[in-house]
């Protein structure tokens, strides 16, 4: 399969350390952060894959194969193009191959970021569900500068949920959240597992990662307002 991205020759080869494997808008960006912080540098978010091209249309290549059957699914030497140079890595649309990465770089530890469902929804449906929606005037849609990561985002999240975004319903998308846990507590073993809120702090993520706790307060990014002042001109997908 041919990326669009450099050869592996080129670029260091992924050795992923974290994967981060919470949902969308359960602060996968403040995860990024401290993650940095803390010595993963860089850490791969959804907002990195969004704002560049060439990552758009290589995880656009692997949701196709996993999810619609167009294509010869990832292994190792593609997930190392695409992840190139990466320790950590966290929000979509990673999450939509926990079973693969987890797979692929089993010494890596794993967190999932967790938030009340009625919390985690309210935020969604404020924030990615509108980005998302799709647009009533076709011209006006066609002339959007941010059409591509719109796209990717709609291709994302349908896959995540299993239907197309018009058909996701409050009840269809808490059942979604509430599986897609149960299901990362299933696949990764206990001892490489940290489920956390972010507003646990440093705490509880240095204990796991064996890290000293930094003398500075835990981020808190992306915030709902944030994002829709953001997403005015970008797309993110943060919590």
């Amino acid at each position: 399969m041919n990326l669009p991205l450099m050869h592996p020759s080129e670029r260091p080869s992924a050795s992923l350390e974290v994967i981060g494997l919470g949902f969308s808008r359960t602060g996968t960006e403040s995860i990024k952060l401290a993650l940095q912080k803390l010595g993963y540098v860089p850490t791969h978010h959804g907002y990195d894959v969004f704002s560049d091209p060439a990552q758009r249309n290589a995880w656009k290549t692997a949701i196709q194969a996993k999810y619609h059957g167009n294509g010869i699914a990832f292994d190792r030497a593609q997930w190392d193009v695409i992840l190139a140079g990466c320790r950590a890595a966290t929000d979509v649309p990673h999450i939509l191959f926990a079973e693969e990465l987890t797979a692929t770089y089993p010494e890596a530890r794993v967190i999932l970021t967790t938030r009340d469902v009625d919390s985690w929804w309210n935020s969604y449906k404020e924030t990615i569900a509108q980005l998302i929606a799709p647009e009533k005037d076709s011209l006006l849609a066609r002339l959007d500068p941010n059409l591509p990561q719109k796209e990717l985002g709609r291709l994302c999240f349908e896959a995540l949920f299993g239907v197309k975004n018009e058909h996701v319903t409050e009840e269809l998308a808490k059942r979604r959240y509430i599986e897609y846990h149960a299901k990362v507590r299933r696949l990764v073993p206990k001892e490489r597992l940290l489920e956390c809120d972010v507003k646990d702090g440093w705490v509880p993520l240095c204990r796991f990662l064996e890290k000293d706790v930094p003398d500075e307060p835990f981020p808190n990014v992306n915030t709902r307002q944030e994002f829709q002042k953001r997403t005015a001109g970008q797309h993110s997908t943060e919590g």
